[in-house]
C-alpha cells in the first residue's frame, strides 16, 4: 500500500512537471514570436528613419540653394522688403 502511494505521488509530480514544461514551452514560443515581430518592426523603423534623414538632407540642400538665390538676387536688384499692411491683394 505504501508503494502505491509513492507511485501516485511520483506520477502526480510527473504530470505536473509535464504540464509545467508544456506551459513553459508555450511561453517561450510566444516570446519568440514577439521578438521576431519586434525585430521586424525595428528594421522597418530604421528604414523609415534613414529615408527621412535623406529627405531632410535633400530639403536642407534645396533651402541653401534658394537662400543663395534670394541673397544674390537681393544684392543686384534691390528687392524691397514685403510689407503686408501696405500690399493690396490682387483680387481687390
Amino acid at each position: 500500500m505504501m508503494n502505491e502511494d509513492c507511485d501516485k505521488r511520483q506520477f502526480g509530480d510527473a504530470s505536473l512537471d509535464e504540464h509545467r514544461h508544456e506551459q513553459l514551452i508555450a511561453r517561450i514560443d510566444e516570446l519568440e514570436i514577439r521578438v521576431a515581430f519586434l525585430d521586424d518592426l525595428l528594421d522597418s523603423l530604421n528604414a523609415t528613419v534613414a529615408q527621412q534623414a535623406q529627405q531632410l538632407m535633400d530639403l536642407q540642400d534645396q533651402f541653401k540653394l534658394l537662400y543663395n538665390r534670394v541673397d544674390s538676387s537681393g544684392k543686384g536688384e534691390g528687392i524691397e522688403p514685403f510689407n503686408a499692411a501696405q500690399e493690396v491683394p490682387p483680387h481687390y
